[in-house]
């Protein structure tokens, strides 16, 4: 059967691309060989991601090039024939079909690239089960993956996240103002909140079409690990210091455990559609994320609820 086809929506197999310049590179001395491949990919995003804002082009850029890492030429090449085999291409295609159903957006137009990552990462390989995601503004996403265990499957999954945010960043558009992510309409700055809540609702709505998958992130607070975190959090909703955002959402290793915005961000928004039965995540995506967060148990009573 013919993979549906969505409106405004690319996939691109860049692994590819990645692969043909492997098999370049691989004919050079090897002190040069993983140089020359860097650079290349970086030539690469760069141009595919010509049509971006500059700052969000040098983003994916660095994206694509940590994500590659220093991979062993020989196993890179092994890895990028298994995920030929694989053709993820239609697995993402459709999955994004079946976002576009309950998340329809005609007006968005962006592509999805599909690069390798790094297999020696034990946070691809293991944490994230082979796929992870980063979307840039409402025009690109980048999906990086690895083929081990079912990360097919899991890069589905992630094209679906990434697709919602993908979906919020149009409605809500940001840019870069003074190195920090600020709201085009208000010129206000990105807080905790706004980013913990559009994160659980990228997962609902991924959920929606997968709803037997739990990735990692959503559980690795239990309700105890929430009690006790939350005072931290909360008193920290409003801050917009981007480098904190980024250390409350995923975690330091050391005071904030690893996934907290996204395990809280989940609970928020799953706590807001129990108070609300009629809404569908899709709704959700076009609301703020204050009003969101007001109508939950957390905003009331707190996790405890």
């Amino acid at each position: 059967m013919a993979t549906p086809s969505i409106t405004g929506l690319t996939v691109v197999p860049a692994y590819r691309v990645v692969s043909h310049f492997v098999k370049q590179v691989r004919k050079l001395p090897e002190d040069q060989a993983l140089d020359t491949l860097e650079q290349r990919v970086r030539q690469y995003v760069r141009s595919a991601l010509s049509l971006l804002h500059g700052s969000y082009a040098e983003i994916g850029e660095r994206w694509a090039v940590s994500q590659l890492g220093d991979p062993d030429l020989d196993t890179l090449a092994g890895a990028l024939q298994d995920t030929e085999k694989a053709d993820p291409k239609v697995a993402i295609e459709e999955a994004l079909w079946s976002a576009s159903q309950l998340l329809p957006r005609p007006d968005l137009s962006a592509r999805f690239l599909l690069l390798p990552g790094d297999g020696e990462s034990q946070l691809i390989t293991q944490v994230m089960q082979g796929a992870m995601g980063v979307s840039l503004g409402s025009q690109a996403t980048l999906l990086f993956f690895w083929p081990t265990g079912d990360w097919l499957s899991w890069l589905a999954y992630t094209a679906i996240h990434e697709y919602t945010h993908l979906v919020r960043n149009h409605l809500f558009p940001r840019g870069v103002a003074g190195g920090r992510p600020v709201y085009l309409k208000t010129q206000e700055p990105e807080t905790l909140l706004d980013a913990m809540v559009a994160e659980g609702i990228s997962d609902v709505l991924a959920q929606q079409v997968y709803p037997d998958m739990e990735p990692r992130w959503i559980q690795t607070l239990d309700d105890k690990d929430v009690e006790r975190i939350w005072p931290r959090v909360q008193r920290r909703l409003r801050m917009g210091d981007s480098n904190e955002v980024r250390r409350f959402i995923s975690g330091d290793g050391d005071r904030i455990p690893q996934w907290t915005g996204y395990c809280l961000g989940y609970r928020i928004v799953r706590s807001y559609l129990e108070n609300h039965p009629s809404a569908r995540p899709a709704t959700l995506v076009g609301m703020q994320a204050s009003a969101i967060f007001n109508e939950s148990c957390f905003a009331k009573d707190g996790p405890r609820a």
